[in-house]
């Protein structure tokens, strides 16, 4: 089980790897999730394990295709 402490402090050691090799592209990808897990964590403070990064996305987009659920 990651929790999200652990998981944004790998997304910032990976990132200060990233800026470090001048790789830009990689950086703002990983300056996003660092964002959206921080948004994430403001909005549910009770939860610890960290969400994949599809359940953020979906957190932030439930009108997107690939987030919709349906019943049968």
């Amino acid at each position: 089980m990651t929790t999200i402490a652990s998981q944004l402090e790998s997304y910032r050691s990976a990132l200060a790897e990233a800026t470090a090799n001048g790789d830009q592209a990689v950086a703002r990808k990983l300056e996003q999730q660092i964002k959206d897990l921080e948004d994430f964590q403001g909005r549910h403070p009770e939860a610890q394990e960290a969400p994949s990064p599809f359940e953020v996305f979906c957190e932030l987009n439930p009108a997107d295709e690939k987030c919709r659920v349906y019943d049968d």
